[in-house]
């Protein structure tokens, strides 16, 4: 009967406690810093002493109180990792688009999902107008290249009569040069001793006359000749005479007239055929440039009009697609526009624009994984990590990879979320060809990065730890007394923080000293406070003179605008979580 009123008692007491936890707060057991533990200077509740001695009757006096929680600090493997989600892709993925200009009409397209081989046609795109355009160029192709062929027949002719006109007023020349040295140097002193040697014979003529007169008219007077004879005489002197005079005359014509007339005649001549054959060599230059500047604009005309047949022939082939590599057929889809309109549905009849994208052939046995990592994780990302990656559309497979690329610069923020700083991380998986094959491009994949993964670290729970300025705290149970200890702490995950010093394996970590030793920590706070008034180098700053910045924590704890924290004001489009870390064990 005794213990059943002491068990009710006790039971009345524990309930009291509880309502009446929050008003008490104060009345805890705080220990001090060299282990000894030390009571609270407020009041203690009325059924305080009640409900030691019922504790005192069912318990042993080395027993923790039940109110705290605690956990063994381990040596054990500890993981760092970064959990996001992404989007499958292939890596080499080849992309078929219309390299038609303006637009056409697909004609024939394979179906969706079929898989094709290397070079087998995939699609047929309307080149009606553009076999049209290609006949009637080739016809063009034609007369360019007769054109050609004319003018490069004209360039030889031209070649051959100018090497014929410039020989013809060669010789020109060459025979008025000679002309004239035959002149100078035989006609003229031959004249010159032809009329000489008339002069001189003349003269002897004259005095063979002259001495016949003489004689005859001697004879005459004494009476041996005739008076006529004698006449006849004299009529031969004189006509010699005459003779003479005549071949002396012509000596002088010939000096004074007819060598120099004949001289500049044939001087003249010889520089006009000089001239005239300057003139020839112009002349046939400019013929010959101009046959040499017309079979140039032949030729580039009949490239040009090549150019373009090759350019109707090369539209003609590009309507007809082949696949460039063996692959699932998987149909481009069409990306609205900021004005709400999208491309096209990828169909028969469907028109087609240049440059759109039309047909997609990812090499299933080759994935990727495109994501993007938060700005304030990505300097814990480097490239070679491994990678664990679990598909939805494969919830029971597990896939690995390593991290393959990481962009350096952030994406551009998009609406309504501008500010948020994101990197682009591919992702490359790294399993066999038989089990990658069981993805599909397209698909979404949530993947853990492995930051960190040693063994026998020791650690404890993160609650466990409190930070205090820059000093970290750890409460150790040791029976039913607690001690606080300063530790030194190294990395951390979601769950556990790595510990350097302060606390040996096995020993009881407290996993609610901020609920159990509110007042302790209240005084840590506020010794902190007064040693950082004290101290002029590391005075705090007045917070009324510092300005909060955009997307920073002011002072006070809020962000500048609205009061919102610092972090992400809308999960992530797409993958319908925030990142986190996550610690696996």
């Amino acid at each position: 009967m005794v213990g059943i009123l002491v068990l009710g008692v006790g039971y009345f007491a524990v309930g009291a406690m509880t309502n009446e936890t929050s008003k008490e707060s104060a009345s805890q057991t705080a220990p001090l810093s060299n282990g000894e533990s030390s009571q609270a200077t407020s009041s203690q509740p009325w059924y305080a002493s009640l409900l030691s001695k019922v504790q005192g009757m069912f318990s042993g006096g080395d027993q923790a109180p039940s109110d705290i929680m605690t956990k063994p600090a381990v040596k054990g493997r500890f993981r760092i990792t970064v959990n996001e989600k992404g989007f499958l892709d292939s890596q080499h993925n080849e992309t078929l688009v219309c390299k038609v200009p303006g637009s056409t009409t697909i004609i024939k397209i394979v179906p969706e999902g079929i898989y094709v081989k290397k070079g087998e046609i995939i699609c047929e795109l309307d080149s009606s107008a553009y076999v049209d355009k290609a006949r009637q160029q080739e016809i063009d192709v034609k007369q360019a290249d007769a054109s050609l062929l004319i003018s490069k027949k004209n360039l030889e002719i031209q070649k051959t009569q100018n090497e014929s006109d410039i020989a013809i007023a060669k010789l020109a020349f060459e025979l008025a040069v000679l002309d004239l040295e035959k002149y100078k140097d035989g006609e003229l002193p031959q004249q010159l001793d032809k009329i000489n040697g008339q002069i001189q014979l003349k003269n002897e003529q004259l005095i063979r006359k002259k001495e016949s007169y003489e004689f005859t008219r001697k004879m005459t007077k004494k009476g041996y000749r005739s008076q006529s004879d004698l006449e006849a005489e004299r009529i031969s002197v004189t006509q010699a005479e005459i003779d003479l005079k005549v071949e002396n005359a012509n000596l002088t014509v010939l000096k004074k007239y007819t060598s120099f007339r004949k001289l500049a005649q044939l001087t003249a001549d010889a520089k006009e055929f000089e001239r005239d054959l300057g003139r020839v060599r112009l002349k046939t230059s400019a013929l010959l440039a101009k046959a040499e500047a017309d079979l140039d604009a032949r030729e580039l005309t009949q490239e040009l009009e090549t150019e373009k047949l090759e350019e109707w022939n090369e539209r003609i082939k590009n309507c007809t697609m082949s696949a460039p590599q063996d692959g699932e057929i998987v149909y481009a889809k069409g990306s609205a526009s900021r004005r709400g309109s999208s491309e096209p549905e990828i169909i028969e009849g469907a028109t087609v624009r240049e440059r759109q994208k039309i047909i997609n052939i990812p090499d299933v046995t080759s994935m990727k994984i495109d994501a993007k990592i938060h700005e304030s994780m990505i300097s814990q990302i480097i490239v070679g990590q491994p990678v664990t990656i679990h598909a939805d559309a494969q919830p029971d497979e597990t896939f690995h990879g390593v991290v393959a690329e990481i962009s350096s610069v952030p994406l551009s923020g998009s609406w309504p979320n501008y500010d948020i700083k994101e990197y682009q991380v591919a992702i490359n998986l790294t399993d066999s060809k038989k089990h990658v094959s069981l993805l599909r491009p397209g698909l979404s994949a949530d993947f853990e990065i492995v930051v960190q993964d040693r063994e026998d670290v020791l650690q404890v729970p993160m609650q466990s730890v409190v930070q205090v300025g820059k000093g970290y705290y750890c409460w150790i149970l040791n029976g039913a007394k607690t001690q606080r200890r300063k530790v030194k702490v190294g990395e951390s995950n979601d769950t556990e923080i790595e510990i350097l010093d302060g606390v040996e394996e096995g020993e009881l970590t407290v996993m609610n000293p901020r609920s159990k030793f509110a007042n302790e920590i209240s005084e840590l706070e506020s010794t902190f406070t007064s040693d950082m008034k004290n101290d002029p180098i590391r005075k705090p700053i007045d917070p009324k003179l510092m300005k909060p910045q955009q997307g920073r924590i002011s002072p006070a704890g809020s962000a500048k605008g609205k009061g919102k924290p610092n972090q992400r004001s809308k999960k992530r489009a797409g993958t319908g979580k925030a990142p986190r870390k996550k610690a696996a064990r």
